[in-house]
Order: C-alpha cells, then sequence, then structure tokens
C-alpha cells in the first residue's frame, strides 16, 4: 500500500511540474511553482526509488526487474505501472 501511494504522489508531482509549474515558470514569468514542486517532486523521486529497492528485495526482483521499476521512476507515469504490477 505505501509503495503504491508513493508512486502516484511521485507521479501527481512530476505532471504538475511539468505541465502546471514549468510553463508558468518560462511562460508567465513566475518560478514559484517550481520552487515549491521541485524539492516536493524530488523527495518523492527518493521515496520511490527507495521503495523500489526496498520492494525488489522483499518480492526478489531478478536486477533487471529493478532496474526496470528504478528507469520507469524518470518517466512520467512509470511508477503507476509498477505499483499496480506488484502487490501492495
Amino acid at each position: 500500500m505505501l509503495f503504491t501511494t508513493i508512486a502516484y504522489l511521485e507521479v501527481t508531482s512530476y505532471l504538475l511540474l511539468l505541465l502546471v509549474a514549468v510553463p508558468l515558470k518560462y511562460f508567465a514569468n513566475e518560478p514559484m511553482g517550481v520552487k515549491i514542486l521541485g524539492p516536493i517532486h524530488g523527495v518523492l523521486f527518493v521515496a520511490y526509488c527507495f521503495m523500489v529497492i526496498r520492494r525488489s528485495n522483499a518480492e526478489d526482483w531478478s536486477w533487471k526487474q529493478t532496474l526496470c521499476g528504478l528507469f520507469a521512476g524518470i518517466l512520467p507515469l512509470g511508477p503507476i505501472r509498477i505499483a499496480n504490477k506488484s502487490p501492495s
């Protein structure tokens, strides 16, 4: 359950950063969204990576599955796919 929650929060923060904060910064000259969402997303990304490694150890994933789980973290909707494949 915690893994799924962190995955969804990470995806939400990433999409808000990409679709709201960054356009506001560059098109409306308003960097406050990036200053707020950037660190939040960073913490959630690190938490997601930690949870992937923790889950891979608990479920005895192969190194390839673990790398795919970590790589999914840099894709906009990747963590949701990984979270839905794994039991919570």
